[in-house]
């Protein structure tokens, strides 16, 4: 992309080292103002001036998310901009800064990790009509395309475990929060579900990929309200999907946009995704896109529902 800026403007535009950097840091990662900040060591009110003029040249989009800003940067063909992203990487390279965004994406889910590992038991407890709905789920099984292997990532206090038991062969619910698996298994163990198997780790583990792989891949994998716990909510479509074999189902269950930022007291790294954003998750991982469709509002905040299918090989 070239921007409407004049050649000349364009060139005092680039002939500062900190607005190169910002171009530099953005184009490797979509990053808060905040974590600009924290990266180059500088306010956030500095951060926003030096990168409202790149805004305004088009070299800098911003998205908002609840109070929070990101910036993102995309390099174009255009021969002036391509070596000032080249500098600007250059500069982020020596100063130390590029090499901290692995570890500042990391830092977006600590909060979310400590908040699962201290919930009390009782936050997530099933609702009554789980137990009822299960015993009308064989209705539905000759509708499924695969019943051998499902995965529930983020499995919580395994909420959803009693309606995926009735419906697969083998139940792999996985979960990073030993408190919240000891809980789950504590509930699986009420409700007697004998085909579940716990796993503590994340969708991306290569343990739990090379597991299910063994196993000739997993019929479905269910993301019920985890991509907005997710510092890359791309990244963990993308492994989720590595998990299921050809024909195999992807569901992902998340929040529409919105704007409560208290949510992020409760571990939320995003406060929801626009539809267009949550199919492009699932486009990205390579699959066809089913559906994707708004639910009936039955939670406090307006979920989604996206279905992606792994093609069949050729």
């Amino acid at each position: 992309m070239l921007p409407a800026t004049p050649r000349a403007d364009l060139f005092r535009l680039l002939g500062d080292e900190d607005r190169l950097r910002l171009l530099g840091l953005c184009a490797e990662e979509e990053l808060t103002v905040g974590e600009l900040a924290a990266l180059l060591g500088e306010s956030q009110p500095q951060i926003t001036k030096k990168s409202q003029p790149l805004r305004e040249a088009g070299l800098l989009t911003a998205r908002r998310d609840g109070t929070r800003t990101l910036l993102k940067a995309q390099p174009g063909e255009d021969v002036v901009l391509a070596a000032a992203f080249d500098e600007g990487r250059a500069l982020c390279l020596r100063d130390g800064s590029l090499a901290r965004i692995a570890t500042t994406i990391a830092a977006r889910d600590e909060h979310s990790r400590r908040y699962f590992d201290e919930r009390a038991p009782q936050a997530d407890a099933a609702p009554v009509a789980i137990g009822e709905l299960a015993t009308w789920l064989p209705i539905f099984a000759p509708l499924l395309p695969g019943r051998g292997l499902a995965i529930d990532v983020g499995t919580g206090e395994g909420t959803l475990l009693p309606l995926l038991s009735p419906l697969y062969e083998r139940v792999v619910a996985v979960d990073r929060s030993p408190a919240r698996l000891a809980r789950c298994a504590a509930r699986i163990a009420d409700l007697g579900l004998p085909n579940v198997r716990l796993r503590e780790g994340d969708i991306d583990d290569a343990g739990l990929a090379e597991d299910i792989r063994e196993r000739g891949g997993a019929d479905l994998v269910l993301m019920a309200r985890v991509l907005h716990h997710s510092p890359r909510p791309h990244d963990a479509a993308l492994a989720a999907a590595r998990l299921l074999k050809p024909g195999g189902h992807l569901i992902v269950v998340d929040y529409l946009p919105h704007d409560d930022e208290s949510m992020r007291e409760q571990g939320d790294v995003w406060l929801g995704f626009e539809p267009a954003k949550l199919g492009a998750y699932v486009l990205g991982a390579d699959l066809e896109l089913v559906t994707l469709v708004p639910l009936p509002r039955g939670e406090p905040l307006p979920l989604q529902l996206a279905v992606g299918r792994r093609r069949q090989r050729a």
